[in-house]
């Protein structure tokens, strides 16, 4: 009988302890229910004696407390160690790479054991053919014995070689792939090379390449310079550190943007940059450094502070960011709290400046530090430094800590936080006025931005009006909103979206339908690309570029909903929401009619491609009709045939065969 739980177990199969059934009993009861802890107890209960007993069982669940699962690696790639002096029955102890700091080892190697795996070990499996850990166990004896994992890394040995004679060093991107190139061996082309090379480097640090270590091409690889036991540290130093250089000498400082990444190898300003850094993802590189060091002081101060109860999961918490890494950045300038830099090295300095230049610290949204040479008062480090936008900012709590720690200072410069009411009255306010006034409206599309010229009011310049009155509308500057609501209503503004819809009926779209009308004729049909002119007087000025006949076909379409009193309105001007209906009743039907009555009281003949002349009998709203077009689509069932009393009309005017019959 196999037992789930000791898939994965491997065992002496010589030993009596397999036997025994209290040992059995116990395992079982252990790997599903209580733990490693109180199995702990129970063993020494019921084998007071064995000492190995004891120790062994109490590192089985390490693979679990680390918070890995039974088929994980850490699970996977425990070893067997039989501990002939300690163990009577040779029972078994798991030495898992990744326990060996746990306090059962300690324990152990108090009994005498040794601290590390001993060399004699067995692999002996109690899985079943084809499970997953046999056939694990079964790769892994393959790995030594010249099968696939060995031609595998010869192919890898062979791609490192080639990559270092092309580019003289081995980072070899993440997504590098071979090119099916000259170049190349044959064999390599498509090799996924940046993907071999970073789970290489993983089964190395992860301890599982050790059987392999004394091989061929590891040899070969350690000959070329290849950094077998230094990876990061390479890494480090021949892409990230010259990728950090080249930044600062470009943009100085180090404030890279998390999006950022080293220009590519067909990119025009890849060739300021080190080969080695081409495509490199600097911003998240530096982000991830930066969240490294923050969780190490964190997990410090934890510790200092005995706080053990607040922990990271394993999913989340990040390694230590090696002290020599650290060093190196710090010399070279490394930022590594954003804010605090840019706080403490733009925000502050620009809005001192911007007091004693101007007596205030009440600093317009779009205003920008100018040149050096254009206004010798500012430093040149502050230079297009967006001083405006960073006051926004500071309003709006995105830099919380460092305006509390700096409370004081913004007192003495006279900074404000609490400004609701004067951006609206100066900035907010005039802003929506002059747009009423521009565009005869006051529906704001959402990107809107207030342009940083005249005749814009100036305290209003940069602001983003669009998202202003979105913010609006979901309830923001609500006391200054309801103090100014008649003022608001009087510039036209739109609340929400079925008050858009009322207001572009009735200022628009009837308007300008009336206009059309007028224009083209009550029988004139609005073209769905139809968009009123920009800047022909006959038009309605709130009518101009809107696009009628778009709107048209998406409220045919059920695309705009219109409420029914709206609907009434549109009715009484004779708008027609079946566009079918209405071009069968005024053009198809009295066209057929009158070819019908020109040709013998029959459409059978003709053509496809006639086209209505501008005469009688033909109706004026029929001129230029495409109507050999319309009797093609009819003959093939496109359009006008579901009705029964229209394909009697048609079937009459010889347009459709008679049932039973051909066309005549």
């Amino acid at each position: 009988m196999m037992y789930p739980p000791l898939a994965n177990v491997q065992w002496d199969p010589v030993g009596a302890a397999f036997r025994d059934w209290r040992l059995l009993l116990l395992t079982t009861f252990q790997n599903w229910v209580v733990g490693p802890a109180t199995m702990f107890l129970l063993a020494a209960a019921f084998f007071p004696n064995d000492a190995g007993f004891m120790a062994g069982f109490s590192l089985v669940d390490c693979g679990p407390a680390l918070g890995a699962g039974p088929h994980s690696d850490a699970v996977d790639g425990i070893e067997l160690v039989v501990v002939e002096e300690l163990a009577s029955h040779y029972l078994t102890a798991f030495y898992p790479p990744l326990c060996r700091s746990a306090p059962q080892l300690q324990a152990l190697a108090a009994l005498g054991a040794p601290s590390q795996p001993s060399e004699r070990w067995y692999r002996t499996s109690i899985s079943e053919p084809g499970s997953r850990g046999a056939g694990k166990r079964e790769r892994r004896s393959a790995s030594g014995s010249g099968g696939k994992p060995s031609k595998a890394l010869a192919q890898l040995a062979l791609a490192l070689r080639t990559f270092h004679r092309h580019e003289r060093h081995f980072a070899v991107p993440f997504s590098f792939v071979v090119p099916a190139s000259a170049a190349w061996p044959d064999e390599l082309h498509g090799m996924p090379l940046g993907v071999k090379v970073h789970r290489f480097m993983q089964s190395l640090d992860k301890g599982r390449a050790g059987a392999v270590e004394k091989s061929k091409q590891l040899k070969e690889l350690q000959s070329m310079g290849f950094p077998l036991h230094s990876w990061r540290d390479y890494q480090f130093e021949e892409v990230c550190l010259p990728a950090l250089r080249t930044y600062i000498a470009q943009h100085g400082d180090l404030f890279v943007p998390q999006k950022f990444a080293v220009p590519e190898q067909d990119d025009e300003a890849a060739a300021q940059w080190p080969r080695a850094t081409w495509g490199y993802k600097l911003g998240l590189v530096v982000a991830k450094m930066r969240k490294q060091v923050q969780q190490e002081q964190q997990r410090k101060q934890q510790w200092k502070d005995k706080k053990n109860s607040v922990s990271y999961s394993s999913s989340a918490a990040l390694p230590p960011l090696p002290e020599n890494h650290v060093a190196a950045l710090d010399k070279l300038g490394f930022v590594w709290h954003v804010r605090d830099a840019k706080w403490y090295q733009f925000f502050l300095p620009g809005l001192r400046c911007y007091r004693e230049l101007h007596g205030h610290a009440d600093v317009p949204l779009a205003f920008e530090v100018p040149s050096h040479s254009d206004d010798p008062r500012w430093p040149q480090a502050l230079e297009g430094y967006l001083l405006g936008r960073h006051v926004y900012m500071v309003r709006s709590g995105k830099y919380a800590t460092q305006a509390r720690d700096c409370e004081q200072q913004l007192q003495e410069l006279g900074f404000s936080f609490r400004m609701s009411e004067k951006a609206w009255s100066e900035s907010i306010f005039p802003a929506l006025k002059f747009f009423a006034a521009e565009f005869g409206h006051c529906d704001v599309q959402q990107d809107f931005v207030v342009p940083s010229e005249a005749p814009w009011p100036k305290d209003s310049w940069g602001l983003k009006l669009g998202d202003t009155v979105k913010n609006i509308r979901r309830g923001a500057y609500d006391t200054q909103t309801r103090a100014s609501r008649k003022d608001l209503d009087a510039l036209g503004f739109v609340w929400n979206a079925r008050h858009r819809v009322e207001k572009t009926v009735r200022h628009v779209v009837l308007p300008a339908l009336t206009t059309y009308r007028r224009l083209h004729g009550t029988q004139g049909f609005v073209p769905t690309d139809f968009v009123v002119p920009e800047n022909d007087a006959n038009w309605p000025a709130l009518a101009r570029c809107f696009k009628l006949g778009q709107w048209i076909s998406r409220v045919r379409s059920g695309q705009v909903v219109i409420p029914a009193k709206l609907r009434a309105e549109l009715d009484e001007m004779g708008f027609v929401w079946r566009f079918h209906d209405q071009r069968w009743t005024d053009v198809l039907l009295p066209a057929f009619r009158a070819y019908a009555e020109l040709h013998g009281g029959t459409c059978a003949s003709m053509s496809t491609k006639f086209q209505v002349p501008p005469e009688a009998p033909y109706p004026v709203a029929a001129y230029g009709a495409n109507l050999g077009g319309a009797l093609w689509h009819i003959r093939n069932g496109d359009s006008y045939v579901s009705n029964e009393d229209k394909q009697r009309e048609l079937r009459a005017l010889g347009v459709l065969p008679e049932e039973g019959g051909g066309l005549v």
